[in-house]
């Protein structure tokens, strides 16, 4: 398997009190696969996909990437694991606000010290292809929120990465928007072979995964691969 979790929970503290936000969750991902993890709030899909992407660790069980313990790295390894190998996007999409819309696209592969030349050409051709190549150099105030979400997307994808993490995607995007955001993601799973997670309640992002992983109550209540939508 390309992902691995192992009986894994997570226990928070709320003034003191312990809060179990996931109860021995153990769950498989293949390759190339497109998953949705989907719940009411509180049910524990945000929690368990942090713990897929190192952005948290287990309080209990393991996590595998590729055979490697990944939930067993230091601080230091996780950090450089992230960068390479794993993308994000966030609800609020994080974009640096003082940067253009280029700009934050590359910001990522400057961190891994990719050249400017190189940075700059690589940003710019996924704007192209994510149709917003005439806006790159806006500020996210100047862009609309589709806009800035596939800024954010592209952002995520731009250095290729084998796994692609997201949390509520489209919320607040009107269904055309929603339904174009998600053609690309297909596309790039088609055609990249990248591997896609994201936590949502959206029902067009529900009804076009080829897996639908629904959790309650921070457990797994249903798991079953879908007729895959294009």
């Amino acid at each position: 398997m390309f992902i691995k979790a192992e009986n894994i929970s997570k226990v928070f503290q709320d003034r003191s009190l312990p809060v179990t936000a996931l109860k021995a969750v153990s769950v498989d991902i293949e390759e190339g696969s497109f998953t949705v993890l989907c719940g009411p709030s509180g049910s524990g899909k945000t929690t368990l996909l942090n713990l897929l992407g190192c952005l948290d660790r287990p309080s209990g069980g393991r996590v595998f990437l590729r055979g490697e313990e990944i939930s067993a790295l230091s601080q230091e390894k996780l950090t450089r694991y992230r960068l390479r190998k794993i993308g994000f996007v966030f609800p609020d999409f994080n974009l640096i606000p003082t940067l253009s819309a280029v700009e934050n696209v590359e910001y990522v592969l400057w961190l891994q010290g990719i050249s400017g030349t190189e940075r700059r050409k690589r940003a710019a051709a996924i704007c192209e292809r994510f149709g917003i190549g005439a806006l790159i150099h806006r500020r996210p105030r100047e862009l609309s929120r589709g806009q800035q979400q596939r800024v954010a997307v592209a952002r995520a994808i731009v250095h290729k990465p084998e796994l692609v993490l997201g949390d509520e995607l489209t919320s607040n995007l009107d269904h055309k928007t929603g339904s174009e955001l998600m053609g690309f993601l297909k596309e790039l799973n088609r055609e990249e072979k990248m591997t896609f997670i994201y936590a949502t309640h959206d029902p067009v992002m529900i009804e076009r995964a080829g897996r639908v992983i629904r959790m309650q109550d921070g457990e797994v209540v249903s798991d079953e691969k879908t007729r895959v939508h294009a």
